[in-house]
């Protein structure tokens, strides 16, 4: 990474996933919530932070050129790529990348985001408040040991507290993903089916319904 990059101009361009359809009026003034105290018995162990592009861009591309992240991902950027694409982010109030730190360290990497102005938005119901994550554990070590599963739980229910308009979480993993899938179902994530993201990706929406809001409400009539 240059010296200059985090000089150069923000391009919102980057934001792939970003919607150029949604009115200002929907904009919402803050950026999602990057909880400073997790709750749900998480402190001790969990703590997130927003990513700064100055010291943790070099972390994440690492982690994302490994073999299973760039599956999953398909993000194996060079540093400077994630410098725009974290600086663009954090000059709108559309997403927020966080960096997760478990027992003192640095494990994962995640975006905090609000679904109505993300492609995912056209795919059902949003509403502004509504909320979304991704997750990327750059510590294999970590994977699939029951770790992570109550920590994106309480996650989930933190940012939903943080945000007294929310009344919808979602998550949107591949359609292949089936552990992935398991792991939201036994975690209460109502199971919305298979749904064309765009022409090369279908997902598998995960909701949290909240508030008494409804997963039926959210979802279009299939065809």
């Amino acid at each position: 990474m240059t010296d200059n990059t985090l000089d150069d101009p923000v391009d919102l361009s980057v934001l792939h996933r970003l919607r150029t359809d949604v009115p200002e009026s929907e904009f919402l003034p803050d950026p999602p919530p990057v909880p400073a105290v997790l709750g749900y018995g998480l402190d001790e162990s969990f703590a997130v932070r927003p990513a700064d592009p100055a010291t943790d861009a070099a972390m994440v591309a690492a982690w994302m050129r490994t073999p299973e992240l760039e599956k999953a991902w398909e993000q194996p950027w060079p540093v400077e790529r994630w410098v725009a694409d974290w600086r663009a982010k954090l000059a709108t109030t559309y997403s927020i990348p966080v960096i997760v730190s478990y027992q003192g360290r640095d494990v994962g990497y995640m975006e905090i985001y609000r679904p109505h102005r993300d492609e995912i938005g056209k795919v059902y119901h949003s509403d502004p408040h509504d909320l979304g994550w991704h997750v990327a554990i750059g510590d294999p070590t970590l994977t699939s040991n029951g770790i992570f599963g109550p920590f994106l739980l309480g996650l989930t229910q933190a940012i939903i507290d943080a945000d007294p308009d929310c009344r919808l979480a979602i998550v949107e993993p591949d359609a292949a993903n089936d552990r992935v899938h398991h792991g939201l179902r036994a975690f209460g994530a109502v199971d919305a089916g298979e749904w064309q993201q765009r022409a090369d990706r279908r997902i598998r929406l995960f909701l949290w319904p909240v508030r008494g809001e409804t997963a039926e409400a959210r979802l279009f009539d299939r065809d």
